[in-house]
């Protein structure tokens, strides 16, 4: 496959996996763009499949985006970008089909999506990380141990510890 290709195929879905843990249009794009000149310029294309080219590009992006989150120029830059409302609206293939709903009112469903992302987008950097490499990258707690230089136990208590926090204040908001 060719480099067009490749990238016509990849960069949206490593697009959305800066943007979980950098929370910066602008510096997810520029992550992924990295990753990319990375697997072009690095003589990286020789991969046996795609499937093979796709993980290890994710792996240079996500790696990319914790240092950039690490960074003490991302630091000082305390205020992220928030995600931009197009990036941020549920599909109409999620969407509950409902007859009674009124135009431009929200379902349960978008709102509670929409209140999970909040809470997410606003949880400490380490726990947002940690959870969206384990719930939406499907990396088990060793492989995020390897990239982001924790120890397994660390790993694992701070995703414990950012759930409760994301349920505390999910439950918070639909409590009241």
């Amino acid at each position: 496959m060719n480099q067009t290709a490749l990238y016509r195929e990849y960069h949206k879905p490593i697009y959305h996996t800066c943007l979980r843990i950098l929370r910066s249009p602008m510096d997810a794009e520029e992550c992924m763009q990295d990753a990319f000149m990375k697997l072009f310029t690095e003589g990286k294309m020789s991969f046996i499949n795609n499937k093979a080219c796709y993980a290890w590009l994710r792996k240079v992006a996500v790696r990319g985006a914790i240092d950039r989150l690490r960074s003490l120029d991302y630091q000082c830059f305390k205020e992220a970008e928030t995600i931009d409302g197009k990036v941020m609206q549920v599909t109409a293939a999620d969407q509950d089909p409902d007859l009674f709903r009124l135009p431009g009112e929200k379902s349960d469903r978008e709102v509670l999506v929409q209140t999970i992302r909040e809470q997410l987008d606003a949880l400490p950097s380490g726990y947002r990380t940690i959870l969206s490499l384990y719930l939406f990258e499907g990396y088990d707690f060793e492989e995020i141990a390897e990239i982001t230089g924790l120890q397994p136990v660390s790993v694992r208590s701070q995703y414990s510890r950012g759930r409760k926090k994301l349920q505390s204040s999910i439950n918070e908001i639909w409590m009241n």
